[in-house]
């Protein structure tokens, strides 16, 4: 099972340690996903294979030049200011699912694939095995106050599954895995003097997301096969600087043949 975390452009890292441990016989027989880890889930529950590898790392590519998130400090302040439920009105990655999503529904996959949104109504997470695959990826990405939460089929409006679960390794136990690969992209924490106050707005989300998934290690059984993968510890900002997107790629396969060596398959 590969279990992926949420962290917005971190997401890219992702394709890198997916192609590594791919190219080092290492697959999933199912896929658990939030957020940008979702996405990319999506694409290898589809189709395992490295051809779809290299389909989702040029999706990735090409944000780079297409960034589907547009905003700045001022559309932020003016948003909330005015109101708004969110900066951005998320067209632009509604369009990017559209084009690039390999299936209308996330149940048509080769292999299972579990993705989780965040109910605005209850707080609980919902866990989606089948549905419109743009709207259940549109939700579970939709990061509170950055992109609108969306109406899904329960009558709710659903927003990212990392609001609860960033990397959701209790619902992942709950399937009894015989081994869990856990890609880690999740962002870390400014040091004070670089704090902005649009960052530490951020920071109470990401506080308590990291308690969150601390507790959720706690759960995972000591005698089951865990390869976890994490990126180098690094400075978080916003995360939504897509130019770092083929930097990020070849930090996710670096990190993926540092742990693989160090392991084995």
């Amino acid at each position: 099972m590969f279990v992926l975390s949420g962290g917005a452009v971190r997401g890219a890292a992702q394709v890198g340690m997916i192609r590594t441990l791919f190219e080092h016989g290492v697959f999933p027989d199912q896929v658990v996903g939030v957020s940008a880890g979702a996405l990319n889930g999506l694409s290898i529950a589809y189709s395992p294979t490295l051809d779809q590898v290299e389909v989702l790392e040029g999706v990735w590519r090409d944000l780079v030049e297409n960034s589907p998130i547009r905003g700045s400090i001022v559309r932020t302040v003016a948003s909330i200011i005015r109101g708004r439920p969110s900066f951005d009105t998320g067209r632009r990655l509604r369009e990017l699912f559209e084009e690039h999503s390999p299936t209308d529904d996330i149940g048509d996959t080769a292999i299972p694939l579990h993705v989780g949104t965040t109910a605005a109504s209850t707080g609980q997470i919902c866990w989606w095995t089948e549905g419109p695959a743009v709207d259940i990826l549109c939700a579970t990405t939709a990061m509170p106050g950055v992109l609108p939460a969306v109406e899904m089929a329960d009558g709710d409006l659903h927003m990212d599954g990392g609001v609860v679960s960033n990397i959701p390794l209790r619902y992942a136990v709950s399937l009894e895995p015989t081994r869990m690969v856990v890609l880690d992209v999740v962002s870390r924490f400014l040091p004070p003097e670089k704090q902005t106050a649009l960052t530490l707005m951020l920071t109470g989300f990401r506080a308590a997301a990291a308690e969150l998934t601390r507790q959720q290690w706690l759960d995972v059984p000591h005698d089951l096969d865990v390869i976890h993968i994490g990126l180098p510890e690094q400075e978080g900002g916003l995360d939504y600087d897509f130019d770092d997107v083929p930097a990020l790629i070849d930090q996710g396969a670096d990190a993926a043949e540092q742990v693989l060596g160090a392991t084995g398959p």
